[in-house]
This record gives structure tokens, sequence and C-alpha cells, in this order.
């Protein structure tokens, strides 16, 4: 039953003809695991909660970055290095008293995938493949159905996979889960912030109908819509026949990647002789590492590069640089690492007095 002072408070979504106090009750016993308070996930959390969601737990190791600001709309400049978890948390408290809410300060990893287990549906506001791959995975293995989305450049997927347990899986639609780096995320291919915002939004939208128990088409299928054109076309999923074997395969450790503080390391003794740094001109003026090859990606030439000096390849997150990493492979390089976070991760761990961007 609702309280009279919920009932005052979700009056406006009481008086449609199609919702009614057994639908708002299903809100208020629901309990939904958002994974993500980035992009998406601030544009979810708080319809969520203002809707009536009875418990919210929200998942994200990141702390608030400016650079974040631009899309991120429940954060302030003055909270900028301050856990989004923990920010997130208090804005829902503020927002809604009668959500009760839990932030876990950590990444979603198989070290806590059991959360999903807990809570009737799962969120993904993700932007990384391997976190994406872990919450199909998990949601499957304990019979949970989560709202994706994702963006790129001018463009969101939407989707409810796994619905109901039996419902066609983010491996049915995507089999394959790319390298690291093999597709960038938007620190890397650029976003303009109420493209995330309009996803998050249509992400709240298809978990309201879900724990409600109303029908939408993305239950069923992948709904992809281009900002540009404001065109939605919708692709019918199917579940394969074995969605359950397909889960958390078995991976071939393939290292291609190191981390700042080995690179740093190894420059200094030797065994490392060159960066090769793909970022674009106005980024090394901003921030760059002496001694770097400067090289965009997008005019790479080939024969300028060593082939038989140990090198990494540098960029601003890591995407660009492994992307770079791969089509050199192909030409046949074979003695070069990826910088885990690029020069990013540089100036945080291994030297403060580059400027961040």
């Amino acid at each position: 039953m609702l309280t009279h002072e919920e009932t005052n408070r979700y009056q406006k979504q009481l008086a449609i003809p199609e919702w009614d106090e057994a639908k708002q009750v299903r809100l208020k016993n629901a309990h939904v695991l958002v994974i993500g308070a980035g992009g998406l996930g601030v544009a979810a959390i708080p319809y969520l909660a203002a809707a009536g969601v009875g418990q919210l737990t929200i998942v994200d190791h990141d702390d608030v970055e400016l650079s974040n600001l631009g899309r991120q709309t429940i954060y302030r400049t003055d909270q900028v290095g301050q856990s989004k978890a923990l920010l997130a948390k208090a804005f829902v408290e503020s927002l809604n008293p009668h959500v009760s809410v839990e932030a876990i300060a950590a990444k979603f990893s198989l070290a806590n995938h059991t959360l999903v287990n807990d809570v009737d549906l799962v969120i993904d506001c993700t932007d990384n493949f391997e976190t994406r791959y872990l919450i199909n995975d998990s949601c499957v293995k304990f019979g949970k159905a989560f709202v994706y989305a994702a963006i790129h450049t001018w463009e969101g997927q939407l989707a409810v996979c796994n619905a109901f347990g039996t419902g066609p899986t983010y491996r049915c639609l995507f089999p394959e889960e790319p390298s690291a780096g093999e597709i960038p995320n938007c620190d890397e291919a650029g976003v303009l912030g109420f493209l995330p915002g309009m996803l998050g939004l249509m992400q709240a939208k298809e978990a309201i109908f879900y724990l409600s128990g109303m029908d939408s088409p993305a239950q069923n299928h992948l709904l992809r819509w281009d900002v540009r054109s404001m065109r939605m076309q919708m692709f019918r999923m199917e579940r394969s026949a074995n969605a359950v074997e397909q889960i958390f395969p078995t991976k071939v450790a393939e290292v291609i990647e190191i981390s700042t503080s080995e690179a740093a390391s190894r420059l200094q003794t030797g065994d490392i002789q060159f960066i090769l740094d793909v970022r674009e001109p106005f980024e090394w003026d901003l921030a760059s590492l002496p001694s770097s090859i400067q090289m965009p990606m997008n005019s790479l030439q080939i024969d300028l590069i060593p082939r038989e000096a140990k090198g990494v390849v540098l960029c601003h997150h890591g995407m660009r640089s492994m992307y770079v990493l791969k089509h050199l492979q192909a030409q046949g390089f074979s003695n070069l690492l990826n910088v885990a976070g690029g020069i990013d991760a540089w100036a945080r761990e291994v030297d403060k007095s580059i400027p961040r961007y």
C-alpha cells in the first residue's frame, strides 16, 4: 500500500489511465541495481527515484572529474574529486526520502557480481565492453533482466536484455567481445552531453515499464536512435539456443598492454626505447612526454616508426593507441605495447606535473 504522502507525491502519474496504485506499489517494492553513475547513470537515477522505485543500489568506482560536468549534471564543480556513487546516493536521498539507496564505490567485477542475484532489475550504465559482458553473463546466470544502452558520437542503442530471464541476451546480439580499445568510448570519440542524457532517460523508462509489468518493443528488439535524423530503427532480437552456455567464456590472455608505472620504469632502464604519441597536435600542446614521436593516428607515417626497437603507443586514455597498435600489428609490427590509461593515467600515476585535460 501507498502512504498518504506517497499518494500525494505520485499523484500525477497515478492520474494516467494506464497507471494505477498496483503498478506504483510494484515500483515501491522493486530493487534496481544501477551499474555506472556517469553520463547514462545520472540521467536514469533521478527518474527512477522520482518515479518511486523503492530501493536503488548504485555501483561506480570513479570520482568526479571536471570533464564529466558537460554531461553528468547531478554533480557540481565543487564536487570534483569526490566519489560518484556517494554523490549519487546523496542526490537521491535529497530528491525522494521514500527511496532506500546504497552506494558501492567499487568497480563491478567478478568479486561482487553476485549483487545481481539480490535485485529485480539491472541497469547497465557503463561505457566499456568488459563490464557490459560481465553484466550480461551475471544476469543470465541469475535469471535477471538488464537494460542496456550505449552511445557513439551521434547515435545510441537501447535494449532490455534477458527479459524475464528468457529473452534474448546481449551475447545473442553481439556474441564476440571486442578487444580492449577496439571501439572507442566517449572519451576518445567525443560526445555532446544530451545524448547520454536522453539514452539514460530511455533506460529509466524501460525500467519503469519492466518493473510495472508493461510491455515494450525494447524487450525483444535492439533500438538504434540517430540524433541527427531523429529516426529510430528497431531490429528483432532472438535468444540463442545456447545462450546459457555462452556466458563466462574462457579468455586467452594476450599481453599487448602495459601500465604507466611499468612503462616509465622500462623507459628509464632503456628496455623501452621510444613512445609513439598518436594524439592530435592541439593535445600535444596541452601535455606531452619528452622525446615522444608525435604522429596523429589519422596520418601515420609507418616508415618513420622503428620496427626493431621496443616502443609503446600513447594517446589520451588508451583507446586510440590500442586501435593504432592493432593496425600496426597487422602491418607486421611486433615490438609495441599500448599504454593503459594513456597520458591521463601517466599524469595521475607517474608524473603529477603533467597537465590533465
